[in-house]
């Protein structure tokens, strides 16, 4: 034992380890912000994702329900229901009807 410290392991001084230890501490740090920014990305990567499926599917949704609701409405309600041909679907008269019923609503 030597000024008042503990006996290093053979070969090693404690300047030598300090110095490790100052290395493993950096790079436990640098680790640390490494992972903090994957985590930030991910995160952002995810309300991406989100915002971009719902313009997918809420886009559509939208113009359905805007510019063709009035037409899908024009043919639903034209003709009754035993003048419409097989499962429901209007006739050529019925979509002519529905046609100029929605030209006249411009």
């Amino acid at each position: 034992m030597q000024d008042g410290q503990p006996d290093a392991p053979v070969g090693l001084s404690y300047a030598h380890l300090e110095d490790l230890l100052k290395q493993t501490h950096d790079l436990a740090k640098e680790n640390h912000k490494i992972l903090k920014r994957m985590e930030r990305n991910a995160l952002i990567g995810f309300i991406a994702k989100v915002i971009i499926w719902l313009i997918v599917l809420g886009v559509p949704i939208f113009l359905l329900s805007t510019y063709f609701e009035p037409i899908m409405r024009g043919l639903s309600h034209t003709g009754t229901a035993s003048s419409s041909r097989l499962l429901g679907l209007p006739s050529a008269e019925q979509l002519q009807k529905a046609i100029e019923a929605y030209k006249a609503q411009k």
